[in-house]
């Protein structure tokens, strides 16, 4: 039997972190924090991180990831399994931290040292995506792409006979990065898995379909996975001489699954964000009215750059140096993007879209505050993209100040607002602030209703865990799935940081 403790991130919006722990094994996946006030670390219980057989890390966002040198700082030895991506990406997200929380006037509950404590793993070292690896005796992993950012991965874990599925951040619906689906994944690396004991029979049926056995798993509705998935391939069903390779086993419900629900019952699809996002742009645009899109430097902010230049070729719009450090960076990680993206009405692949875009002449980018000031000056309705989404910086607050005293214009947030945050003042009660405009549309980097509906039926588990969103929201999101799908036997739960479920 597997206990699931959480130490943060089920019940609310940040500082995910779960343990699960058996007779033989305790692991963790991610360790971040809450991004409120002096900032919400999880709850970890002293007595176990000493005993931690290994941690595993989704991606670097700080709510998933700035809380591990607390692990380090507590007796923690052992190493943070991720991708060399996100291992890239985590130095200037705990610097980030470490600042924010100086300027706020707070301090941390480690030192730099822990910081440099870490000691890293990299899954791609081990295995390719789709493929099970032995990462310590006893528990065995496969990985896939997440979607939510460049090196975000799922992970799927076989201990002590339970299956259990953690999806990260998952979204199917980023117009840049690639996801894997688990689903698939999870069938077809069991048809690789077999080949140890089935031996050249499975090899040979995989190599008459094109793909060599060393090969990761194609993913994601590729014509392999459609057969595979089906155990279609030819002569497939005459292998099937083995308990690990028979229908039975390929369709097996997951144990425990802990599934990204950040967006609650929300029903939208990304078209539809798109379509609000576009409306509104338009409505300020013909107003004459500047619109200020603050978004994180690495993320959502490049999607929705493209996208918009795409859509309002005729708008001015000024980038800050951030946000095209971002793109910049997508052009160095190409495995985690997409080949093309039909909404961004673009035939040219995805590395080609980002190269003309940094190629272009038609945006600016202002290189000082007499720059700003003079662009300001020099545009009327017009895009400005500046990074930090929660406008907590001095540069975005500074933009804030130009912008505020006019009715004309507008501040359009994307993303998550913290409590406390300036952008979530502004969300609460813009007319303390200034005259313009405030208005939220969610650009989607998580899952919503449809979404998880999606995920529990392509990947039943016994138990399913919705996490990444407030109480209220993930009860209201359990008691809607389980009306329309009941399961005997399967279970849907809404948890809160303290809780434990045993699988």
């Amino acid at each position: 039997m597997i206990k699931l403790n959480v130490w943060g991130g089920a019940g609310e919006h940040g500082r995910s972190a779960y343990l699960l722990s058996g007779d033989r094994f305790h692991i963790l996946m991610d360790c971040g924090v809450k991004k409120e006030g002096a900032g919400e670390y999880p709850l970890i219980e002293p007595d176990i991180v000493s005993n931690l057989d290994a941690v595993l890390l989704s991606h670097a966002h700080e709510d998933h990831s700035v809380a591990i040198p607390l692990l380090y700082k507590m007796g923690y030895q052992g190493e943070v399994w991720t991708t060399r991506e996100t291992r890239e990406q985590l130095d200037t997200y705990f610097r980030a931290w470490r600042s924010n929380m100086e300027r706020a006037g707070h301090g941390l509950p480690y030192e730099e040292i822990d910081v440099q404590s870490i000691r890293y793993r990299y899954l791609e070292d081990e295995a390719k995506a789709g493929i099970w690896f032995k990462m310590i005796p006893g528990l065995h992993v496969l990985w896939g792409r997440s979607g939510h950012l460049a090196g975000s991965v799922w992970f799927a874990l076989e201990l002590e006979g339970r299956r259990i599925f953690y999806s990260g951040d998952y979204t199917s619906e980023s117009m840049l990065l690639q996801e894997d689906c688990a689903a698939e994944a999870l069938k077809l690396a069991s048809v690789f898995r077999s080949r140890e004991r089935t031996g050249s029979r499975v090899n040979n049926l995989l190599l008459s379909q094109g793909m060599a056995v060393s090969d990761g798993i194609q993913l994601a509705g590729e014509p392999l996975a459609e057969i595979a998935m089906s155990t279609g391939i030819s002569g497939l069903s005459e292998i099937s001489l083995t308990p690990s390779l028979t229908k039975g086993r390929l369709n097996r419900p997951m144990d425990l699954a802990i599934v990204d629900a950040a967006y609650g019952t929300d029903r939208d699809t990304q078209t539809d964000k798109l379509a609000q996002l576009g409306q509104t742009i338009r409505e300020t645009i013909a107003r004459g009215g500047k619109v200020l899109l603050p978004m994180p430097s690495v993320g959502r902010g490049q999607e929705i750059i493209l996208w918009a230049q795409e859509q309002f070729p005729e708008v001015p719009m000024i980038v800050e140096q951030g946000l095209v450090d971002g793109m910049k960076q997508l052009l160095r990680v190409p495995y985690w993007l997409r080949e093309k993206e039909d909404r961004l009405r673009c035939p040219l692949p995805l590395m080609d879209v980002i190269e003309r875009f940094l190629g272009d002449k038609s945006w600016q980018l202002p290189q000082s505050r007499e720059d700003r000031e003079r662009l300001l000056n020099q545009y009327a309705a017009s895009l400005w993209f500046i990074p930090d989404g929660m406008m907590q910086s001095s540069l975005a607050r500074w933009y804030y100040n130009q912008l505020a005293d006019r009715e004309e214009n507008l501040i359009l947030l994307t993303g998550h607002a913290a409590f406390g945050t300036f952008a979530q003042k502004l969300i609460q009660n813009p007319i303390e602030y200034g005259l313009c405009g405030v208005q939220k549309i969610r650009y989607k980097v998580h899952q919503g209703w449809l979404d998880v509906e999606r995920m529990l039926q392509r990947l039943p588990a016994r138990h399913t865990v919705l996490v990444h969103a407030d109480k209220a929201e993930t009860d209201r999101l359990r008691e809607e799935l389980s009306k329309q799908h009941p399961s005997s036997g399967r279970a849907i739960h809404s948890l809160s940081p303290g809780d434990e479920l045993y699988v």
